[in-house]
Protein backbone atom coordinates (compact mmCIF):
# COMPACT_ATOMS: atom_id res chain seq x y z
CA UNK A 1 0.00 0.00 0.00
CA UNK A 2 2.97 2.48 0.64
CA UNK A 3 4.38 1.81 -2.49
CA UNK A 4 1.00 2.16 -4.43
CA UNK A 5 0.72 5.89 -2.52
CA UNK A 6 4.42 7.11 -3.67
CA UNK A 7 3.96 5.97 -7.08
CA UNK A 8 0.78 8.10 -7.50
CA UNK A 9 2.15 10.57 -5.18
CA UNK A 10 5.35 10.47 -7.82
CA UNK A 11 2.85 10.85 -10.78
CA UNK A 12 0.85 13.43 -9.28
CA UNK A 13 4.12 15.89 -9.16
CA UNK A 14 4.86 14.91 -12.77
CA UNK A 15 1.56 16.09 -13.98
CA UNK A 16 1.70 18.92 -12.30
CA UNK A 17 5.60 20.04 -13.58
CA UNK A 18 4.09 19.79 -17.11
CA UNK A 19 1.18 22.12 -16.70
CA UNK A 20 3.53 24.68 -14.93
CA UNK A 21 4.24 27.64 -16.94
CA UNK A 22 7.82 28.13 -18.31
CA UNK A 23 9.74 30.73 -20.08
CA UNK A 24 11.37 28.94 -22.67
CA UNK A 25 10.58 31.54 -24.80
CA UNK A 26 12.17 34.26 -22.88
CA UNK A 27 13.70 37.55 -24.03
CA UNK A 28 16.08 39.22 -21.65
CA UNK A 29 15.10 42.86 -21.40
CA UNK A 30 18.74 43.79 -21.42
CA UNK A 31 18.71 42.75 -25.42
CA UNK A 32 15.43 44.28 -26.64
CA UNK A 33 15.48 47.31 -27.95
CA UNK A 34 12.22 48.86 -26.84
CA UNK A 35 9.75 50.92 -29.86
CA UNK A 36 8.11 53.95 -28.38
CA UNK A 37 7.37 55.80 -31.61
CA UNK A 38 7.16 54.16 -35.21
CA UNK A 39 6.71 56.67 -38.19
CA UNK A 40 5.92 55.51 -41.71
CA UNK A 41 6.25 57.57 -44.83
CA UNK A 42 7.32 57.44 -48.72
CA UNK A 43 10.61 57.01 -50.25
CA UNK A 44 11.99 57.22 -53.26
CA UNK A 45 11.70 54.30 -55.42
CA UNK A 46 8.38 53.34 -54.70
CA UNK A 47 9.91 52.45 -51.25
CA UNK A 48 8.78 52.72 -47.93
CA UNK A 49 10.90 54.46 -45.21
CA UNK A 50 9.95 53.49 -41.50
CA UNK A 51 11.65 55.66 -38.41
CA UNK A 52 11.49 53.82 -34.74
CA UNK A 53 12.11 55.14 -31.71
CA UNK A 54 14.09 53.56 -28.84
CA UNK A 55 14.75 53.87 -25.64
CA UNK A 56 18.15 54.51 -24.11
CA UNK A 57 17.90 52.90 -20.96
CA UNK A 58 21.85 54.34 -20.33
CA UNK A 59 20.40 57.57 -20.51
CA UNK A 60 17.85 57.65 -18.46
CA UNK A 61 19.23 55.69 -15.55
CA UNK A 62 22.27 58.40 -15.78
CA UNK A 63 19.34 61.36 -15.38
CA UNK A 64 21.02 62.56 -18.64
CA UNK A 65 17.21 63.26 -20.51
CA UNK A 66 16.91 66.71 -20.13
CA UNK A 67 20.12 68.39 -21.48
CA UNK A 68 20.27 65.50 -23.98
CA UNK A 69 16.98 66.15 -25.37
CA UNK A 70 17.66 70.07 -26.31
CA UNK A 71 21.03 68.69 -27.64
CA UNK A 72 23.11 70.07 -24.78
CA UNK A 73 23.77 66.66 -23.11
CA UNK A 74 25.23 64.70 -26.86
CA UNK A 75 24.03 61.81 -28.39
CA UNK A 76 24.71 59.71 -25.58
CA UNK A 77 22.33 61.94 -23.36
CA UNK A 78 19.33 61.57 -25.14
CA UNK A 79 17.11 59.33 -23.40
CA UNK A 80 15.84 57.88 -26.81
CA UNK A 81 17.39 56.97 -30.35
CA UNK A 82 15.47 57.35 -33.64
CA UNK A 83 16.38 54.78 -36.87
CA UNK A 84 15.46 54.58 -40.58
CA UNK A 85 15.34 52.07 -42.37
CA UNK A 86 13.60 51.76 -46.05
CA UNK A 87 12.71 48.51 -47.84
CA UNK A 88 10.13 47.38 -50.37
CA UNK A 89 7.66 46.93 -47.77
CA UNK A 90 7.43 47.78 -43.35
CA UNK A 91 8.57 44.55 -42.95
CA UNK A 92 11.54 44.71 -45.26
CA UNK A 93 12.28 48.25 -43.84
CA UNK A 94 12.41 46.84 -40.41
CA UNK A 95 14.32 43.49 -40.99
CA UNK A 96 17.15 46.34 -42.89
CA UNK A 97 17.38 48.35 -39.33
CA UNK A 98 18.69 45.26 -38.14
CA UNK A 99 21.95 46.30 -39.89
CA UNK A 100 22.77 49.05 -37.32
CA UNK A 101 20.37 48.24 -34.36
CA UNK A 102 22.46 46.37 -31.57
CA UNK A 103 19.26 44.95 -30.00
CA UNK A 104 16.34 43.32 -31.33
CA UNK A 105 13.15 45.56 -31.78
CA UNK A 106 10.52 45.01 -29.38
CA UNK A 107 7.39 46.68 -30.28
CA UNK A 108 4.89 45.33 -27.51
CA UNK A 109 5.68 48.72 -25.53
CA UNK A 110 4.91 51.29 -28.76
CA UNK A 111 2.46 53.92 -27.95
CA UNK A 112 1.93 55.87 -31.10
CA UNK A 113 2.37 55.15 -34.88
CA UNK A 114 2.70 58.15 -37.33
CA UNK A 115 1.76 58.10 -40.88
CA UNK A 116 3.27 61.07 -43.24
CA UNK A 117 0.41 63.12 -44.79
CA UNK A 118 1.73 61.59 -47.99
CA UNK A 119 1.43 58.08 -47.52
CA UNK A 120 -1.72 58.79 -46.39
CA UNK A 121 -3.16 60.74 -49.55
CA UNK A 122 -1.32 58.74 -52.02
CA UNK A 123 -0.28 55.60 -51.38
CA UNK A 124 -2.96 54.99 -48.37
CA UNK A 125 -3.16 52.89 -45.41
CA UNK A 126 -3.92 49.53 -46.41
CA UNK A 127 -0.50 47.89 -46.60
CA UNK A 128 0.00 49.54 -43.24
CA UNK A 129 -2.47 48.20 -41.03
CA UNK A 130 -2.26 44.93 -42.94
CA UNK A 131 1.28 45.03 -40.80
CA UNK A 132 0.13 46.64 -37.72
CA UNK A 133 -2.60 43.85 -37.71
CA UNK A 134 -0.48 40.78 -38.40
CA UNK A 135 2.21 41.62 -35.90
CA UNK A 136 2.25 39.60 -32.47
CA UNK A 137 3.58 42.60 -30.26
CA UNK A 138 1.28 45.56 -31.89
CA UNK A 139 -1.70 46.65 -29.66
CA UNK A 140 -4.93 47.44 -31.15
CA UNK A 141 -4.94 50.57 -28.95
CA UNK A 142 -1.96 51.85 -30.20
CA UNK A 143 -2.75 55.33 -31.26
CA UNK A 144 -2.89 56.38 -34.95
CA UNK A 145 -1.96 59.85 -36.11
CA UNK A 146 -1.29 61.46 -39.39
CA UNK A 147 1.58 63.65 -39.24
CA UNK A 148 2.49 66.75 -41.41
CA UNK A 149 6.10 67.49 -42.65
CA UNK A 150 8.93 65.55 -42.38
CA UNK A 151 8.54 62.75 -39.67
CA UNK A 152 12.27 62.92 -39.02
CA UNK A 153 11.63 66.57 -37.15
CA UNK A 154 8.16 65.35 -35.60
CA UNK A 155 9.49 62.41 -33.87
CA UNK A 156 12.78 64.38 -32.74
CA UNK A 157 11.29 67.96 -31.63
CA UNK A 158 12.71 68.67 -27.98
CA UNK A 159 10.67 68.83 -25.49
CA UNK A 160 10.97 69.88 -21.70
CA UNK A 161 8.69 67.98 -20.15
CA UNK A 162 8.61 64.29 -21.08
CA UNK A 163 11.72 61.92 -21.54
CA UNK A 164 10.74 61.57 -25.22
CA UNK A 165 8.50 62.38 -27.80
CA UNK A 166 5.89 59.49 -27.60
CA UNK A 167 5.34 60.30 -24.30
CA UNK A 168 4.80 64.00 -24.86
CA UNK A 169 2.14 63.11 -27.93
CA UNK A 170 0.17 60.49 -25.44
CA UNK A 171 0.45 63.04 -22.85
CA UNK A 172 -1.98 65.63 -25.16
CA UNK A 173 -3.70 62.88 -26.02
CA UNK A 174 -4.88 62.15 -22.91
CA UNK A 175 -5.71 65.73 -22.39
CA UNK A 176 -8.05 65.99 -25.44
CA UNK A 177 -11.45 66.51 -23.57
CA UNK A 178 -10.16 69.91 -22.36
CA UNK A 179 -10.98 71.41 -25.98
CA UNK A 180 -12.64 68.72 -27.72
CA UNK A 181 -11.09 70.25 -31.20
CA UNK A 182 -9.53 66.97 -33.43
CA UNK A 183 -10.77 63.47 -32.75
CA UNK A 184 -7.91 60.91 -32.45
CA UNK A 185 -8.31 56.96 -33.00
CA UNK A 186 -6.79 54.01 -31.78
CA UNK A 187 -5.78 51.70 -34.35
CA UNK A 188 -8.27 48.98 -33.40
CA UNK A 189 -11.03 51.71 -33.96
CA UNK A 190 -9.31 52.52 -36.79
CA UNK A 191 -9.45 49.32 -38.42
CA UNK A 192 -12.72 48.60 -37.58
CA UNK A 193 -14.28 51.90 -39.26
CA UNK A 194 -11.69 51.12 -42.46
CA UNK A 195 -14.01 47.77 -42.90
CA UNK A 196 -17.61 49.39 -41.52
CA UNK A 197 -19.98 49.68 -44.95
CA UNK A 198 -21.37 52.60 -43.22
CA UNK A 199 -18.90 54.93 -42.03
CA UNK A 200 -15.64 56.06 -42.76
CA UNK A 201 -12.29 56.30 -41.04
CA UNK A 202 -10.74 59.73 -39.43
CA UNK A 203 -7.89 60.53 -36.95
CA UNK A 204 -5.50 63.58 -35.27
CA UNK A 205 -3.18 65.59 -36.79
CA UNK A 206 0.16 66.27 -35.45
CA UNK A 207 2.23 68.69 -36.64
CA UNK A 208 4.88 71.34 -36.02
CA UNK A 209 4.44 74.23 -35.05
CA UNK A 210 5.86 77.92 -33.70
CA UNK A 211 6.44 77.99 -30.07
CA UNK A 212 5.84 81.52 -29.44
CA UNK A 213 6.51 81.37 -25.73
CA UNK A 214 10.71 80.95 -26.93
CA UNK A 215 12.17 84.84 -26.69
CA UNK A 216 13.87 86.24 -29.32
CA UNK A 217 16.89 85.67 -30.53
CA UNK A 218 19.18 88.69 -28.84
CA UNK A 219 17.00 88.49 -25.79
CA UNK A 220 17.81 85.00 -24.88
CA UNK A 221 20.70 85.32 -22.82
CA UNK A 222 20.87 82.47 -20.48
CA UNK A 223 23.36 81.16 -17.77
CA UNK A 224 25.91 79.02 -18.87
CA UNK A 225 24.03 75.29 -18.12
CA UNK A 226 20.76 77.06 -18.53
CA UNK A 227 18.22 75.49 -21.39
CA UNK A 228 16.52 77.11 -24.22
CA UNK A 229 13.02 77.21 -24.80
CA UNK A 230 12.59 75.11 -28.45
CA UNK A 231 11.59 77.35 -30.75
CA UNK A 232 8.88 74.78 -32.26
CA UNK A 233 6.43 72.76 -30.35
CA UNK A 234 4.79 69.54 -31.25
CA UNK A 235 0.94 70.03 -31.70
CA UNK A 236 -2.53 67.98 -32.13
CA UNK A 237 -4.55 69.68 -34.22
CA UNK A 238 -7.35 69.20 -36.49
CA UNK A 239 -8.57 65.97 -38.13
CA UNK A 240 -7.67 63.84 -40.87
CA UNK A 241 -10.45 61.80 -42.93
CA UNK A 242 -10.30 59.39 -45.34
CA UNK A 243 -12.11 57.54 -47.97
CA UNK A 244 -11.48 54.02 -47.26
CA UNK A 245 -7.97 53.65 -46.48
CA UNK A 246 -6.71 56.80 -48.35
CA UNK A 247 -6.72 60.43 -46.83
CA UNK A 248 -9.13 62.44 -48.51
CA UNK A 249 -8.60 65.97 -46.63
CA UNK A 250 -8.59 67.74 -43.04
CA UNK A 251 -11.53 69.24 -40.98
CA UNK A 252 -10.14 72.47 -38.59
CA UNK A 253 -10.48 72.17 -34.90
CA UNK A 254 -13.92 73.67 -35.37
CA UNK A 255 -15.42 71.49 -37.74
CA UNK A 256 -13.19 68.79 -35.65
CA UNK A 257 -15.34 69.80 -32.76
CA UNK A 258 -18.91 69.32 -35.11
CA UNK A 259 -17.66 65.64 -35.63
CA UNK A 260 -17.15 64.86 -32.45
CA UNK A 261 -20.59 66.71 -31.18
CA UNK A 262 -22.73 64.29 -33.87
CA UNK A 263 -20.57 61.50 -32.50
CA UNK A 264 -21.49 62.06 -29.08
CA UNK A 265 -17.92 61.88 -27.97
CA UNK A 266 -17.29 65.96 -26.80
CA UNK A 267 -16.14 65.65 -22.79
CA UNK A 268 -15.03 69.11 -22.38
CA UNK A 269 -14.00 72.07 -24.13
CA UNK A 270 -14.85 75.90 -24.27
CA UNK A 271 -17.41 77.71 -25.84
CA UNK A 272 -17.23 81.67 -26.86
CA UNK A 273 -20.77 83.46 -27.01
CA UNK A 274 -21.48 87.11 -27.23
CA UNK A 275 -22.17 89.19 -24.00
CA UNK A 276 -26.10 89.78 -24.36
CA UNK A 277 -25.63 92.61 -22.12
CA UNK A 278 -22.83 94.30 -23.55
CA UNK A 279 -21.91 94.64 -27.50
CA UNK A 280 -18.55 93.77 -28.18
CA UNK A 281 -17.74 91.61 -25.12
CA UNK A 282 -17.72 87.80 -24.51
CA UNK A 283 -18.66 85.17 -22.21
CA UNK A 284 -16.65 81.76 -21.79
CA UNK A 285 -18.83 78.73 -21.18
CA UNK A 286 -17.34 75.53 -20.36
CA UNK A 287 -18.32 72.42 -21.39
CA UNK A 288 -19.11 69.90 -18.75
CA UNK A 289 -20.96 66.93 -20.68
CA UNK A 290 -23.24 66.14 -23.69
CA UNK A 291 -25.03 63.29 -24.78
CA UNK A 292 -26.42 62.90 -28.65
CA UNK A 293 -28.79 60.60 -30.43
CA UNK A 294 -28.93 59.98 -33.86
CA UNK A 295 -32.57 59.16 -35.38
CA UNK A 296 -32.73 58.18 -39.10
CA UNK A 297 -35.71 57.99 -41.05
CA UNK A 298 -36.87 57.39 -44.40
CA UNK A 299 -39.56 59.33 -46.24
CA UNK A 300 -40.24 59.15 -49.81
CA UNK A 301 -37.17 57.76 -50.86
CA UNK A 302 -35.66 60.77 -48.98
CA UNK A 303 -33.01 60.04 -46.19
CA UNK A 304 -33.72 62.35 -42.92
CA UNK A 305 -31.43 61.94 -40.09
CA UNK A 306 -32.06 64.38 -36.84
CA UNK A 307 -28.90 64.41 -34.62
CA UNK A 308 -30.72 65.52 -30.95
CA UNK A 309 -27.80 66.61 -28.81
CA UNK A 310 -27.95 67.51 -24.83
CA UNK A 311 -25.39 69.89 -23.56
CA UNK A 312 -24.57 70.85 -19.97
CA UNK A 313 -21.89 73.53 -19.12
CA UNK A 314 -20.77 76.25 -16.59
CA UNK A 315 -20.36 79.36 -16.99
CA UNK A 316 -16.23 80.17 -16.43
CA UNK A 317 -15.38 83.93 -17.08
CA UNK A 318 -16.91 87.11 -18.44
CA UNK A 319 -15.74 90.23 -19.70
CA UNK A 320 -18.05 93.54 -19.67
CA UNK A 321 -20.97 94.16 -17.31
CA UNK A 322 -23.58 90.92 -17.19
CA UNK A 323 -26.55 90.24 -14.61
CA UNK A 324 -26.21 86.62 -13.93
CA UNK A 325 -28.88 86.90 -11.48
CA UNK A 326 -32.15 87.41 -14.20
CA UNK A 327 -32.92 84.24 -15.20
CA UNK A 328 -33.62 86.05 -18.41
CA UNK A 329 -30.01 86.35 -18.83
CA UNK A 330 -29.28 82.43 -18.46
CA UNK A 331 -31.77 81.39 -20.62
CA UNK A 332 -30.33 83.94 -23.57
CA UNK A 333 -26.89 82.82 -22.78
CA UNK A 334 -27.81 78.70 -23.40
CA UNK A 335 -29.37 80.14 -26.60
CA UNK A 336 -26.39 81.34 -27.94
CA UNK A 337 -24.37 78.32 -26.80
CA UNK A 338 -26.75 75.95 -28.85
CA UNK A 339 -26.30 78.75 -31.93
CA UNK A 340 -22.56 77.91 -31.54
CA UNK A 341 -22.67 74.72 -31.28
CA UNK A 342 -25.55 74.30 -34.34
CA UNK A 343 -22.79 75.95 -36.15
CA UNK A 344 -20.18 73.88 -35.71
CA UNK A 345 -21.85 71.19 -36.49
CA UNK A 346 -22.80 72.63 -39.72
CA UNK A 347 -19.45 73.42 -40.68
CA UNK A 348 -18.59 69.85 -39.97
CA UNK A 349 -21.53 68.24 -42.29
CA UNK A 350 -21.22 71.58 -45.11
CA UNK A 351 -17.07 70.07 -45.54
CA UNK A 352 -17.97 66.79 -45.43
CA UNK A 353 -20.99 66.34 -47.48
CA UNK A 354 -20.05 69.24 -50.30
CA UNK A 355 -16.34 69.60 -50.60
CA UNK A 356 -15.51 65.66 -49.75
CA UNK A 357 -18.28 63.34 -49.86
CA UNK A 358 -17.43 61.39 -47.00
CA UNK A 359 -19.65 59.92 -44.09
CA UNK A 360 -17.49 60.27 -40.68
CA UNK A 361 -20.31 60.58 -38.72
CA UNK A 362 -21.93 57.39 -38.81
CA UNK A 363 -25.05 57.63 -40.54
CA UNK A 364 -24.35 54.60 -42.74
CA UNK A 365 -24.42 52.86 -39.09
CA UNK A 366 -27.35 54.30 -38.13
CA UNK A 367 -29.53 53.42 -41.17
CA UNK A 368 -28.27 50.18 -40.80
CA UNK A 369 -29.68 49.37 -37.60
CA UNK A 370 -32.95 51.16 -37.74
CA UNK A 371 -33.29 49.89 -41.78
CA UNK A 372 -31.72 46.69 -42.35
CA UNK A 373 -33.37 45.69 -45.10
CA UNK A 374 -33.31 48.99 -47.20
CA UNK A 375 -29.29 49.51 -46.03
CA UNK A 376 -28.83 46.05 -48.43
CA UNK A 377 -29.72 47.84 -51.49
CA UNK A 378 -28.02 51.34 -50.14
CA UNK A 379 -24.59 50.80 -48.94
CA UNK A 380 -23.26 49.77 -52.63
CA UNK A 381 -24.60 53.35 -53.36
CA UNK A 382 -23.49 55.02 -49.69
CA UNK A 383 -21.14 57.54 -51.16
CA UNK A 384 -23.68 58.90 -53.98
CA UNK A 385 -26.43 59.00 -51.30
CA UNK A 386 -24.40 60.98 -48.42
CA UNK A 387 -23.86 64.19 -49.79
CA UNK A 388 -28.04 64.09 -50.16
CA UNK A 389 -28.25 63.05 -46.82
CA UNK A 390 -31.06 66.00 -44.84
CA UNK A 391 -29.70 66.86 -41.48
CA UNK A 392 -31.78 68.21 -38.79
CA UNK A 393 -29.89 69.58 -35.49
CA UNK A 394 -31.33 70.15 -32.29
CA UNK A 395 -29.20 71.48 -29.52
CA UNK A 396 -30.53 71.71 -26.01
CA UNK A 397 -28.30 73.44 -24.28
CA UNK A 398 -28.47 74.14 -20.30
CA UNK A 399 -26.55 76.39 -17.72
CA UNK A 400 -25.75 74.12 -14.53
CA UNK A 401 -23.65 76.46 -12.53
CA UNK A 402 -22.33 80.56 -12.64
CA UNK A 403 -19.49 80.59 -9.80
CA UNK A 404 -19.64 82.28 -6.79
CA UNK A 405 -20.14 85.78 -7.64
CA UNK A 406 -23.23 87.33 -9.07
CA UNK A 407 -21.28 90.63 -10.77
CA UNK A 408 -17.79 90.99 -11.68
CA UNK A 409 -15.30 93.17 -9.59
CA UNK A 410 -15.41 96.68 -10.81
CA UNK A 411 -12.87 99.49 -10.14
CA UNK A 412 -14.42 102.05 -8.08
CA UNK A 413 -14.34 105.88 -9.30
CA UNK A 414 -12.42 108.63 -6.97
Amino acid sequence: MRHIKRITLTLMIISLLCTLPSCWDRREVERLGIVMTVGIESAPGGKVRVIVQNINPGAIGKGGGGGGLMGGGGAGGKPYRNRLGEGNTIFDAIRELSRETPRQLFFAHNQVIIISEEMARERGLREITDFFERHPQIRRTTWLLVGKGPLSALMDEPGRLEDNPAQRVVGIINERDLTSQYAVQKLGDFLEMMESEGSQPYTAVLERKINKAAPEEHKNRLAEGHIAEPHQNVQIDGTAIFRRDKMVGWLNSRESRGLLWIRGKVRGGVIDVPNPDQKGQIIVLEIIKSKTKLKPEIKDGQIILTADIAVESNLGETTGELDIVKPETVTRLEELQARAIQGEIESALARAQEEYGVDVFGFGEALHRKYPRQWKEMKSRWSELFPEVQVQVGVKAKIRRTGLITKPTEPKQR
